[in-house]
């Protein structure tokens, strides 16, 4: 259940905070004016809409760079499984030096440290097993374990670049400027055409206008880490995991 309320945080109450404080200050000096909002809360909401679309975007290419590598990994794996000339000690260690592949580059999306280097030389423990099993291993075999390996070094470096280099971070705080500045803005000019209706509606309303924006902000930002598994749209990493079948 708290996998609802993961949008919510110190910002969604430091924005009603405002909204309230704001909304009472204006009843208390009577203070409004008549203001057209539809280009400022166009400033608001097309930056947000644009980031959260990206957001998307930036994850369903990760799922399909993860497929890639699952599938990589599993292809290269059964290169050496169905070969009947290897023997049963060589396929584990094979599978072994792939499962390390596999653990390597998830611990990188869990937030650990990436190195191109340390994924270099797992890769080439699986080249070098290659090299020295060539009298088992036929020169067709070797090429396309070599290409299934080209395609999960790729699918590793475009997934790390696409963790690392998320959506413009000078619009997402382009946006939360204007979500902070928003209430300024807004509450004068509603209270200006809601002047004989109940406080409590004005109130009301500042409060919702204010939760939907920073909402949405908080939505794009847990979007810009999907692999905390925070978020209920997180990619769930266990099911790329490589295993042995």
């Amino acid at each position: 259940m708290h996998k609802y309320f993961a949008i919510i945080d110190q910002k969604t109450a430091h924005v009603l905070i405002l909204c309230l404080v704001i909304t009472w200050l204006c009843f208390q000096f009577n203070f409004s004016f008549n203001l057209n909002v539809t280009l400022f809360s166009i400033a608001v909401i097309f930056p947000l809409v644009f980031t959260i679309r990206e957001a998307f975007k930036r994850r369903d290419s990760i799922i399909k760079l993860l497929s890639i590598f699952k599938s990589s990994l599993n292809a290269v794996y059964y290169c050496f499984a169905n070969n009947n000339k290897l023997s049963d000690e060589d396929k584990i260690v094979v599978a072994e030096k792939l499962r390390e592949i596999s653990i390597l580059f998830f611990n990188v999306l869990r937030g650990g440290e990436y190195s191109s280097h340390s994924v270099r030389e797992k890769l080439n423990e699986v080249y070098d097993f290659v090299n020295n099993h060539r009298a088992e291993i036929s020169n067709g075999v070797a090429l396309k374990i070599i290409r299934f390996l080209k395609d999960v070094h790729e699918s590793i470096e475009n997934t790390v670049g696409l963790k690392m280099h998320g959506t413009p971070i000078s619009l997402r705080a382009y946006c939360l400027v204007f979500i902070y500045i928003f209430p300024f803005i807004f509450v004068p000019t509603l209270i200006n055409d809601l002047s004989a209706s109940n406080p409590l509606i004005v109130y009301s309303l500042a409060c919702i206008h204010g939760f939907i924006l920073i909402s949405l902000y908080n939505v794009q930002e847990a979007m810009e880490n999907p692999f905390d598994q925070i978020g209920l749209d997180d990619i769930k990493l266990e099911e790329f995991h490589f295993e042995k079948s």
